[in-house]
């Protein structure tokens, strides 16, 4: 499966060796504008930055230019955000899994766009995710299988105005045919008990978010 790892401008918690040891060989890495900051500080080379440039310093273009990486430069003044335009570039190339770093923190409103976003870009065919040393944020629709997070707390917080046939498997708060709605806490808190556990959906969108 084709990895991507996009580091974002938000705030990079935890410390190194979490993202040097998250990242495999084979994924390829972007940066959305000043997460080029990160990727510098954390020794990475990225195959490609894209954004305006704003949030990065002159030492570190510097240093990618002298390292032959590509940029893709936009106008600070666009109607999609720099994260907007790099998920969907990547996307558009294939990538089957797309892991976003750096997405939260800082200005809250750009976190909640970037939350936002995972439903805007969702493809069945195309897993994204966004990754933080507590937590472990996707959206679902359809069908998902969580795979060897046992014992760890999870939270399902509807995207839709009502999520119906909601079917928890291998939780500690099962659910058969259930109904969670925007707005509502029914989904707040349950833990995972099972190495396999299933959540189906009939209509609707979830935001899963797992805290490690």
């Amino acid at each position: 499966m084709s990895r991507a790892v996009i580091f974002l401008n938000g705030e990079l918690k935890g410390d190194k060796e979490f993202y040097q040891n998250h990242i495999k060989d084979d994924d390829t890495i972007f940066c959305a504008d000043g997460g080029a900051e990160y990727t510098y500080q954390l020794d990475l080379i990225p195959e490609l930055i894209l954004g305006d440039l704003d949030s990065i310093s002159e030492e570190v273009i510097q240093f990618y230019q002298q390292h032959n990486i590509k940029f893709k430069r936009f106008p600070i003044e666009k109607d999609k955000s720099d994260t907007q335009l790099l998920l969907e570039l990547v996307i558009d190339e294939g990538y089957e899994e797309v892991i976003l770093f750096a997405a939260l923190g800082k200005r809250f409103d750009h976190a909640l766009a970037n939350l936002y976003l995972l439903e805007g870009v969702f493809r069945e065919n195309v897993d994204v995710k966004i990754i933080t040393p507590n937590n472990h944020i996707e959206v679902i629709k359809g069908r998902k299988t969580i795979e060897e997070k046992a014992q760890k707390t999870v939270s399902f917080l509807p995207l839709s105005n009502e999520v119906t046939g909601v079917n928890l498997i291998g939780f500690k708060y099962e659910l058969e045919n259930g109904n969670l709605k925007r707005g509502e806490t029914l989904g707040l808190s349950n833990i995972i008990e099972e190495n396999e556990a299933q959540i189906k959906i009939i209509t609707g969108t979830l935001l899963m978010i797992i805290n490690n």
